[in-house]
């Protein structure tokens, strides 16, 4: 007899509930509602939500006589990316073409090009640089560049729990802290003139924006 057909009848209704009950409740994946006539199947999530409360980890790198602010580490990203109105503003130019990239939403992202062999900094460890490769995109300017997870492999060291600072290898035998920078709101600064460099880009409640500087 069918198990639907069995729930129906009084004498074994309670049990089998019961026994339905306590394998939901160990295992909180799967249960069905036999006390309806059309019992529906009920899915439980199986993982945790994500959680969203992790800081993100900026930092800031030097490039030829320029900082580069909001450098965003992303675990996740494949290539470092940089939008189009940072490379130019940067003097920076395209060395050779490159293919187009996917977002993590399937969402094509069309590339300008490759910067390759770009030499870069560590603007809190000056000690530290590293030759890179860069995909430059016309992307909204949310981040000054997103480092890729082999970027960060090639970084090496260790992050702190709290993503408050990571231990870098800056030479041999010697580990220096690289701690982690807030999100500014502007994204180039020159040594040369750092208390008047124009904001460039700022992140506001509804997107990112370029501002427009008009020199005098």
């Amino acid at each position: 007899m069918p198990l639907i057909e069995l729930v129906k009848s009084e004498v074994f209704r309670k049990p089998i509930l019961d026994s339905l009950e306590q394998k939901a409740s160990s295992a909180s994946t799967i249960y069905v509602n036999f006390q309806d006539d059309k019992p529906v199947v009920v899915h439980s999530p199986m993982t945790k939500p994500a959680d969203n409360s992790s800081p993100s980890f900026y930092v800031s790198l030097t490039i030829h006589d320029k900082t580069l602010h909001n450098c965003l580490l992303d675990t996740g990203a494949s290539h470092n990316l940089m939008p189009k109105v940072f490379m130019e503003e940067l003097g920076l130019d395209i060395t050779r073409p490159y293919h187009d990239l996917f977002s993590f939403d399937s969402r094509k992202v069309k590339c300008l090009g490759l910067l390759k062999d770009l030499a870069v900094t560590l603007t809190q460890l000056p000690m530290k640089s590293m030759i890179m490769d860069i995909v430059v995109a016309d992307v909204p300017p949310k981040f000054g560049m997103l480092l890729s997870k082999g970027w960060i492999k090639r970084l090496g060291g260790t992050l702190q729990n709290d993503l408050s600072y990571a231990t870098i290898l800056v030479s041999r035998g010697e580990r220096r802290r690289l701690y982690r920078e807030a999100q500014l709101a502007y994204v180039i600064s020159a040594e040369k003139n750092p208390s008047n460099h124009p904001i460039y880009a700022v992140d506001t409640e509804f997107g990112a924006c370029i501002l427009q500087i008009e020199e005098s």
